[in-house]
């Protein structure tokens, strides 16, 4: 009952705001991610305080937005296409990229911390150091 109970308050309150509550999968595996409509930010669930803002969370995934440390990639590491924020997550961060599938089937790669918590990769991009 105490679940439910909780389900439901976070429901009403947290979607009332700029964020969205979208699920993920690969496989089996499914993700509960937040979209933040104005300003495209797709990230883990727990990575929200009660406020449903980044500051002050203990998630991997917003500390390092929340540090807005630039990340100096070694020169050639975007030749061939590649994707610059799966970029900055596997080489300037040294993480891991989960590429998930939405409800319509969107694919959407993510970087994976230490802690679990995602964050889209395109967000990423923003801190490539130029």
């Amino acid at each position: 009952m105490k679940i439910i109970l909780f389900l439901s308050i976070i429901s009403t309150i947290s979607w009332s705001a700029d964020f969205t509550k979208q699920v993920w999968s690969k496989g089996q595996d499914n993700y509960v991610i937040t979209y933040q409509t104005s300003s495209n930010l797709m990230i883990s669930l727990q990575c929200l305080n009660d406020e449903l803002t980044l500051e002050n969370s203990k998630c991997d995934a917003a500390k390092i937005l929340m540090k807005k440390k630039s990340i100096k990639l070694p020169s050639g590491a975007l030749e061939g296409g590649k994707n610059p924020g799966a970029v900055v997550c596997t080489v300037g961060l040294n993480k891991k990229i989960l590429i998930l599938l939405d409800l319509k089937n969107n694919e959407n790669s993510f970087c994976v911390f230490d802690d679990g918590s995602m964050i889209s990769a395109i967000t990423l991009q923003s801190l490539i150091k130029e």
